[in-house]
C-alpha cells in the first residue's frame, strides 16, 4: 500500500497539469514495482478509479514484481509506541480531528494518531496532541518529492489523502496483528459532513476542482480496496452526518474543547503563512461553526481576513467569501440534492442519501446565519 502512495505521491507531484491536453487531465501511466503483485493485482481497477475521482486525472497502474520488502527491525529512527492503542484516527491538527481524538478518549477508547506531517504542519500537530487529555502515540511521516533538476512541481496535490489514508492503513494493520482475535481495527476519519461531500459554491468549483479526500464515495472505494487485498482496517467517519457546529457542541469533553479548539487549523491556505487567513471556504466554516455552538472563536486569523467585512470590500482578497455568500444566498431556493450530487456519487439507499443531503443543507444553514450576522446577506 505504501508502495503504491509513494508511487502516487511521485507523480502527482512532478506532471504538470499545464502539460497535459485540455491543461488539466493527465492521463498517468505508473509502472510500480511491489513486493507481491498478484495479490493487488484485483484492486487494481478500484485504485484507478479511486484516484481518478481524486484527480481528475486518467490513471493506468502497472504492477512489477521485485519491488520493496518489509525490512528487519532497525535500531534507529523514532519508534512508535503502539501498546495500549486500539484504533487509529486521522489528526491534521484541525479541529474536526481534534474533535474526535476527545470525543474517543471520553469513550475510554485509545486512538494512534495519524499525521501527515508537512513542513509547519508537525508542531501544530504536537501542539493540538498534548492539549489531550490523555498521552497517545502519534504516527506522523510525510511524502514530499523534491527535483533533484528543478523540476516545476504540482502543489494541488489532490491525491494526498490516498497517501495520509495509506499511512492509516499501515498502522492500523500492524495493530490488528497484535490482537489476538484478528478483528479489524477501526481507522477513523474525522470530518464534518459538509467539508467531506465539499459540494460547490460555484460553477467554476465543479468536480475535482474541489477537493474530494473525504468524501463518502472515495472513503467507499479505498473501503474497497482493503478488503479486496485482505487488509483488516475498516474505514468510518464518525462525523459524515454532522455539521461542524454540531460537532463542536456536541464533542464529548467540553473543558479541554474550549482549550483545545482556538489552536486548530482549518485554514487552506495555512501551508503558505502559517497563519490561518481567515477568509477561505473552510475559515469562513470555521468561524460560523464557532456562531452556530456559541463558543467564543480566539483563533489568530491574519489582519486582511478577521473583518469579513472589509473583506468584501477587497477585490482582490474576496473570491471565496463571495463564493460562500452567493452560496448562502441561493440556499433557501436550492435543490441540495441536485447541489450535493455535483461533488461525487451519493449512496442508491434513499434514506442514506438523503441524510447525506440533510447535513449540507445544515452546514451551510450555519454559514449562511454567521453571514446574515455579520451583514453580509
Amino acid at each position: 500500500m505504501l508502495t503504491i502512495a509513494m508511487a502516487v505521491t511521485a507523480a502527482d507531484t512532478f506532471v504538470d497539469k499545464a502539460e497535459a491536453d485540455d491543461g488539466w487531465a493527465r492521463d498517468l501511466r505508473l509502472f510500480i514495482p511491489i513486493a507481491d503483485p498478484q495479490l493487488w493485482q484485483p484492486a487494481i481497477p478500484l485504485l484507478q478509479k479511486a484516484l481518478h475521482f481524486l484527480s481528475g486525472d486518467l490513471w493506468e497502474i502497472i504492477l512489477l514484481p521485485d519491488g520493496p520488502r518489509q525490512l528487519t527491525s532497525q535500531n534507529r529512527g523514532r519508534i512508535t509506541v503502539m501498546a495500549g492503542h486500539d484504533c487509529v484516527s486521522l489528526f491534521s491538527g484541525g479541529m474536526d480531528s481534534g474533535i474526535g481524538a476527545l470525543n474517543l478518549l471520553a469513550e475510554d477508547r485509545r486512538p494512534l494518531l495519524i499525521s501527515h506531517a508537512y513542513r509547519g504542519d508537525s508542531e501544530k500537530q504536537i501542539m493540538v496532541r498534548d492539549h489531550l487529555p490523555v498521552e497517545v502515540s502519534r504516527f506522523a511521516a510525510v511524502a514530499n518529492p523534491v527535483s533533484l533538476t528543478g523540476r516545476k512541481t504540482d502543489v494541488q496535490m489532490r491525491t494526498r489523502s490516498f497517501n495520509f489514508l495509506a499511512y492509516g492503513a499501515l498502522v492500523g494493520a500492524t495493530l490488528a496483528q497484535l490482537r489476538v482475535t484478528g478483528t479489524p481495527v477501526e481507522l477513523f476519519v474525522p470530518e464534518n459532513g459538509l467539508i467531506a461531500l465539499n459540494p460547490p459554491m460555484t460553477a467554476r468549483r465543479i468536480g475535482a476542482l474541489s477537493t474530494r479526500t473525504t468524501h463518502p464515495h472515495f472513503l467507499g472505494l479505498f473501503q474497497k480496496i482493503l478488503d479486496t487485498v485482505g487488509l483488516p482496517v475498516r474505514v468510518e467517519n464518525p462525523y459524515a452526518l454532522q455539521t461542524k457546529g454540531e460537532m463542536l457542541s456536541g464533542c464529548l469533553d467540553q473543558a479541554n474543547l474550549r482549550v483545545l479548539a482556538s489552536e486548530t487549523v482549518s485554514c487552506g491556505k495555512w501551508k503558505r503563512t502559517h497563519q490561518q487567513c481567515g477568509k477561505c471556504v473552510p475559515c469562513v466554516i470555521r468561524r460560523a461553526s464557532f456562531h452556530a455552538a456559541g463558543m467564543t472563536d480566539g483563533t489568530a486569523y491574519h489582519a486582511r481576513g478577521a473583518d469579513l467585512t472589509s473583506v468584501v470590500r477587497d477585490a482582490n482578497a474576496r473570491d471565496d467569501l463571495m463564493a460562500m455568500i452567493l452560496a448562502a444566498r441561493r440556499l433557501p431556493a436550492e435543490d441540495v440534492a441536485k447541489w450535493v450530487r455535483q461533488s461525487g456519487p451519493l449512496p442508491l439507499h434513499r434514506q442514506s442519501r438523503d441524510y447525506l443531503v440533510d447535513v449540507a443543507s445544515r452546514g451551510m444553514g450555519e454559514v449562511r446565519n454567521y453571514l446574515w450576522s455579520l451583514g453580509l446577506l
